[in-house]
């Protein structure tokens, strides 16, 4: 992991985060953070670097479009939806890099290796069962961000080019 750290910091950097935005983001999760987005946040820059329009930030970092920190963001999509009787967030799978059109790569923080999942709600309509959203794409935060390192074009391994 430090290795991966250093390549991070090599490619792009900016003001971490505190620790204890670090701990409320988790808190408003519900889960711990992966340790390797936790060291980035800490180490490297609180968001604001990666692939896309690039990885959220906890309190007082990089936010979506909407003004959303990976926190707020998780928080809101777990709220139920009063038009779409079938849309429930799935417990654990938090989205931290926005990539447009509400696409987002997510990391589920319940599972070994915190695999990295599409989310493209354009993918569904209303009413529709909501796992036709959610595509596998790394078995691990660790291999995704690596990838981003090697300049893997990340988008193009789920939507093609």
């Amino acid at each position: 992991m430090a290795s991966l750290i250093a390549d991070i910091k090599n490619k792009a950097s900016g003001k971490p985060a505190t620790a204890g935005a670090v701990d409320k983001a988790e808190q408003t999760i519900g889960h711990k953070l992966p340790s390797l987005l936790r060291s980035i946040y800490l180490e490297v820059a609180n968001g604001g670097i990666g692939p896309g329009y690039q990885i959220l930030g906890v309190e007082g970092g990089h936010l979506s479009e909407e003004g959303d920190s990976i926190a707020d963001l998780y928080d809101y999509l777990k709220q139920d939806d009063p038009i779409d009787e079938l849309w429930v967030w799935p417990e654990a799978v938090v989205p931290f890099c926005p990539w447009g059109n509400a696409i987002y790569s997510c990391f589920d923080a319940a599972k070994p290796g915190n695999p990295v999942i599409w989310f493209d709600p354009n993918a569904r309509e209303i009413g529709e069962p909501m796992e036709q959203q959610f595509i596998s794409h790394r078995e691990s935060l660790e291999s995704w961000l690596q990838g981003w390192v090697n300049g893997d074009d990340l988008w193009a391994e789920t939507h093609g080019s």
